[in-house]
């Protein structure tokens, strides 16, 4: 860290101690998720280094011409590019950065707290998810297709909140499914520059054929009920449809691991009990969807469910200032609103004593 003058004088009490937080930004929608970053550590006061994904490097490159203009002084906020084995684990090796706050998979930031531990560094974590969506026979099915559709396929289905696995009560499980499915294959799928299009291109080859594999997977372990290949129009680029998995069951791979595309894995599932064991089967806590119109029955299963965000009858809508993160492998520690002003500062605590104290009189 470095020391900031307060005034000419440089007086002892005109010292600022700085911390540095390191920031590393994951590939999906990274402007966004570099500001949410940047704000509360600058508001905080401090310095900071930011590494963005190496595979969307162009936007963080705007930061530098936004910052200037704001006045926020040089050498505040630093920007160093590269791939996560070299210029991440730099930031995270480096003694004189003692706060680490990730976005990205949970392989990643497990091996950013072994690491980051040589130094006790304070860290936030806030990783994978395999997040359910829980309806129940009595919600609001129109309501709550919208929801799903826009949950698991909006930004491509790259987003760690997207509700990928559907449990649904049985009583409505052949029709939701049946509608689900329909909505599916009606999905625009298309090039990211026309206006029309709901689902473009995945981020990157490489991630692209992951997400194929799961798509083979699945179609071994479950019954394939829409999409699962290349849009017809569009021959060349990273496209898949947006693909729908049914009868999926829990010990399945597309059930239990991250897949971060446009792929849903629907279930059924018979009682309260039944839908919660479910939704916690996974190894991941990060968001939940609970669909029903008895709100005594929302809480209970909210508070059940092992999530740090649960959403009662809405997708993903929520007020920034509140705390974001997980539990379990999705993650630690929160972030949003003052939870971020807590992780990059330190609790101080002064004692001034302003009457003679009793001291005991140890070998008077």
């Amino acid at each position: 860290g470095g020391d900031q003058a307060g005034d000419a004088d440089g007086g002892a009490d005109d010292v600022v101690d700085l911390l540095v937080a390191g920031l590393i930004t994951p590939w999906n929608t990274p402007f966004m998720l570099e500001s949410w970053k940047l704000a509360p550590a600058l508001a905080s006061g401090c310095t900071l280094v930011l590494k963005p994904a190496d595979w969307t490097p162009l936007s963080a490159s705007l930061w530098p011409e936004i910052l200037d203009e704001a006045g926020v002084p040089s050498g505040v906020v630093n920007i160093v590019h590269g791939i996560g084995e070299e210029a991440g684990q730099a930031l995270v090796d480096h003694p004189g950065v003692p706060l680490i706050s990730f976005t990205g998979s949970t392989d990643t930031g497990r091996h950013i707290v072994r690491s980051s531990a040589a130094h006790l560094k304070t860290t936030s974590m806030e990783l994978g998810g395999k997040s359910p969506v829980v309806l129940f026979a009595d919600a609001d099915l129109d309501a709550a297709l919208d929801s799903v559709v826009f949950g698991v396929f909006s930004l491509n289905g790259e987003r760690c909140t997207a509700g990928s696995r559907v449990l649904v009560e049985r009583p409505i499980y052949e029709e939701f499914t049946r509608r689900l499915a329909e909505r599916a294959e009606r999905v625009k799928v298309g090039l990211p520059s026309d206006p029309a299009t709901e689902v473009g291109a995945l981020v990157h080859a490489e991630h692209y054929a992951r997400v194929l594999d799961y798509v083979e997977i699945g179609q071994r372990e479950a019954k394939l009920v829409a999409g699962g290949g290349r849009p017809a129009h569009l021959p060349e680029g990273n496209y898949l449809q947006p693909t729908v998995f049914a009868d999926v069951p829990r010990d399945a791979r597309i059930f239990q691991e991250e897949i971060f595309g446009p792929v849903v894995a629907v279930a059924p599932f018979d009682d309260e009990a039944e839908a919660v064991e479910l939704a916690n089967a996974t190894e991941y806590g990060l968001a939940a969807y609970v669909w029903t119109s008895d709100l005594k029955r929302g809480h209970r299963v909210a508070h059940a469910v092992e999530s740090g965000m649960v959403w009662i009858n809405s997708h993903n809508v929520r007020d920034l200032r509140t705390p974001f993160g997980g539990v379990k492998s999705s993650g630690l520690g929160r972030e949003g609103g003052a939870h971020s002003i807590d992780f990059y500062t330190e609790s101080k605590i002064v004692h001034v004593m302003l009457d003679q104290p009793h001291t005991p009189r140890f070998g008077a």
